[in-house]
């Protein structure tokens, strides 16, 4: 997987399609949701409308597969901790704070905004804190749990090495999640709410970004890798079918996403399917980032407008397909203009720096470095 990887090591194609997809997935179930009431489509399309909310958790198991491939990159360097650090502030922040200074000039969602929820959230603390865990950033919960699980996956990539070391972080993690839920009414009022948003909760979703990351390269070595990874994206909507009907046992139905989204993350490793991984899904996986952040604001913003259509359209199903529509027309280049003048230079900004802080090791240590990518790459 390595020499697969290096020529474009922050582009992996099947990656970036599927945080597009994820990006998408999360418009589709807040153009129907946010609204109030809702708007309603045909039964057949709703199951995959109001589930549009896994999206979020296809971004964690994809978060945490990238990460695994970033980190012999660390290894390079003289303070790798840090330029880790500094890399995944670049990446997230600016454009969280851009966001925070949109919302306190024009509140588009009617969150409380004040000097504590403006200070939580510029520290990305908010997660922690009672009836502030949502963020004043719309949807901006997710990006408070992913900090919270950079800072404890360069912990997590040192010690669960392989594949039945990662099995073991996602049972401890579960475990943990468990005995959390159990106790967290003791110390908040709504624990349910603040278990929900909760690192916590979220974190053996990860996991399966680490155990798909140690699971693909062995599986790439067979000979009929192409066959399993059709076997594992067949069985990818049959998990869907069964987490949404609560057909699914031993442990939360909640984590049974991460099950399938292993899958669906492996499957198109070893069998890229044009309809999924296409230049279209790649591309919309690179600015993925800015339509997550864009959108809920678009969605608020229409919701008159959307309001008109389904006056004016007999069918619901049609006027949540125009709904939608419209509200992809304005958000996708959008996003890519946040994209290109924006997130993009500051992240590449943020690189360079980060490179320059933490300091490159000699040539000896450098071709450790590429022998600790090869190994990592190729170790069950």
């Amino acid at each position: 997987m390595a020499g697969r990887y290096n020529a474009a090591p922050n582009r992996v194609p099947f990656l970036d399609a599927l945080r597009g997809l994820a990006a998408i997935w999360v418009v589709v179930v807040h153009v129907a949701m946010l609204p109030s009431p809702r708007l309603q489509v045909a039964p057949f399309l709703d199951l995959f409308v109001v589930n549009g909310t896994m999206g979020v958790d296809l971004f964690f198991v994809v978060s945490a597969f990238s990460l695994c491939l970033s980190m012999p990159v660390h290894d390079r360097e003289v303070r790798p901790m840090l330029g880790f650090a500094l890399r995944r502030f670049f990446r997230i922040a600016p454009l969280f704070y851009l966001i925070i200074l949109v919302m306190c000039i024009h509140n588009f969602s009617g969150v409380k905004i004040d000097a504590k929820s403006i200070f939580l959230n510029l520290t990305f603390l908010f997660n922690f804190v009672p009836g502030y865990q949502t963020s004043i950033v719309p949807a901006g919960w997710t990006v408070g749990v992913e900090m919270v699980f950079y800072l404890i996956f360069p912990l997590l990539y040192r010690f669960a090495k392989g594949v039945l070391l990662s099995i073991s972080v996602f049972l401890v993690s579960i475990c943990i999640a468990t005995l959390f839920f159990m106790n967290v009414s003791l110390f908040v009022a709504d624990a349910f709410d603040y278990y929900l948003y909760s690192i916590l909760y979220r974190a053996p979703i990860f996991t399966f970004g680490l155990i798909a990351f140690y699971l693909l390269p062995i599986l790439e070595k067979r000979l009929e890798r192409k066959q399993i990874g059709l076997a594992l994206l067949t069985f990818v909507p049959v998990l869907f079918f069964a987490i949404t009907a609560n057909k699914v046992a031993i442990f939360d139905k909640y984590y049974w996403e991460g099950v399938m989204f292993g899958a669906l993350v492996i499957g198109l490793g070893l069998f890229p399917v044009a309809a999924i991984v296409n230049p279209v899904s790649a591309w919309l996986g690179r600015i993925s980032y800015s339509v997550y952040l864009l959108h809920s604001l678009f969605i608020v913003t229409l919701i008159p407008a959307m309001r008109s259509i389904q006056g004016l359209v007999a069918s619901q199903t049609i006027a949540f397909m125009l709904c939608l529509t419209m509200t992809l027309a304005l958000v996708i280049p959008a996003a890519f203009l946040l994209n290109y003048f924006v997130e993009d230079p500051i992240n590449k900004w943020g690189k360079r720096f980060s490179s320059r802080v933490a300091g490159r090791k000699n040539i000896d240590s450098l071709a450790r470095g590429e022998a600790v990518l090869a190994e990592s790459s190729g170790r069950s």
